[in-house]
């Protein structure tokens, strides 16, 4: 999503609370490829932090809310109260919060874009360890809506991209070989996508300036919107 909004001309800002150098990283692959981009470390789910990081950055013309605690990697110690509460602040929390600093200096420029990386299993029957995570992606399309419908006299749309199976650098960390073989059998398509599919959906939500309140799904034919 960085490389392709940075190859449009977007100044892009990248963070990563646990991982400095894996934004930097990113960073550098805008870079190379001729763009513009800056790297931070702050806890979306933290209001202060937030506030901080978009004092830091200045004016926000594109908000891309994709925050997440891995459901993969539960720690052992982690009771289900406490797991459920973290996903949701971490997933959830974080997107309210970025949306709500993003929308007040968005509307006195009457033009802005929250693009929030929802998932399939917002919609699809949950396994026990991916019901939070499932949860906290439903109540993305929530936030979508509301931030939809107040920011649309200011010029600013709301739009959930909800994926499935993607092929990113991390997935056969998440997942076995047998895993990955049970995942892609619920496929339609019979296939995970690209990251770069992905990156297109959010590029036409940023791009078209009537589209707003909708739920972009990319998972291959696993769901079928009415």
């Amino acid at each position: 999503m960085a490389m392709r909004l940075a190859a449009v001309g977007a100044s892009v800002v990248i963070n990563n609370k646990d991982d400095a150098s894996a934004a930097q990283r990113v960073v550098d692959e805008v870079e190379a490829a001729g763009g513009m981009a800056e790297a931070h470390c702050a806890d979306v789910a933290d209001e202060t932090a937030v506030a901080a990081l978009f004092d830091n950055i200045g004016p926000v013309d594109i908000l891309v809310n994709n925050a997440r605690i891995d459901p993969y990697f539960r720690s052992a110690d982690c009771t289900d109260a406490a797991w459920f509460e973290q996903v949701l602040h971490v997933n959830l929390t974080s997107a309210y919060l970025c949306s709500t600093m993003f929308f007040e200096q968005a509307k006195a420029r009457r033009w802005g874009r929250i693009v929030n990386i929802s998932s399939v299993r917002s919609y699809i029957a949950s396994e026990m360890n991916m019901i939070a995570y499932g949860v906290s992606k439903l109540g993305m399309h929530g936030l979508t809506r509301a931030f939809a419908g107040n920011g649309a006299q200011y010029g600013i749309t709301a739009n959930t991209i909800a994926p499935g199976m993607i092929a990113t650098e991390n997935i056969d960390l998440r997942l076995t070989a047998e895993m990955k073989a049970s995942e892609t059998a619920k496929i339609p398509l019979g296939r995970a996508a690209s990251c770069d599919e992905i990156a297109e959906a959010v590029l036409f939500v940023v791009s078209n300036g009537y589209v707003t309140g909708e739920t972009i799904n990319i998972n291959g034919g696993m769901f079928y919107a009415p």
